[in-house]
């Protein structure tokens, strides 16, 4: 009987203390819902860069729930070859959801301050979405401070996701 009286005790202190008021201590402060960009070539454009004055990639960047919190922009922004210490601006202020961008070789290449002539086999842009909060909280897709998805191991997992899309020089 006396050990029962001590686990009702014990079990009633463990659950006293777990019901507080208070959000978790530990929770940092100004935790933010983010949307979760959707980056995806449309079937039927090309998903390769084979001769670089015929290329054009046609994708669509959109939310992946499209009924969920939408963010103040998208950026759309493109690496070249992992290199994520040079991150640029392929549009700047997406706010329509989705939103089709068609690009050409000579483009991407453009950016990085290329010709599309000099892009060799095995050159490859990854393009995603720097998501600009409706606090100003930026989201960025690529970046060395990045070890690893802004949103989590889960959001690549999910049906349908795709969180950047890649063009390589074939």
């Amino acid at each position: 009987m006396n050990r029962l009286l001590n686990l009702f005790i014990l079990l009633a202190i463990v659950f006293s203390a777990a019901c507080k008021k208070d959000q978790n201590p530990r929770l940092p402060d100004g935790l933010e819902k983010s949307p979760i960009p959707l980056v995806q070539i449309v079937k039927g454009s090309d998903a390769s860069i084979g001769d670089v004055n015929t290329f054009k990639g046609n994708f669509n960047v959109g939310l992946l729930f499209p009924n969920d919190i939408k963010p103040k922009k998208m950026d759309v922004v493109v690496a070249l070859n992992a290199n994520y210490d040079v991150v640029k601006v392929l549009q700047a202020d997406v706010t329509t959801y989705p939103t089709s961008i068609t690009v050409t070789a000579q483009q991407l290449a453009a950016l990085f301050g290329k010709n599309a002539a000099d892009l060799v086999s095995g050159d490859f842009f990854e393009i995603g979405a720097d998501v600009t909060l409706n606090s100003g909280l930026v989201v960025t897709m690529f970046s060395k401070a990045n070890v690893a998805n802004p949103y989590g191991p889960d959001a690549p997992n999910y049906p349908g996701s795709s969180l950047q899309i890649t063009y390589t020089k074939k």
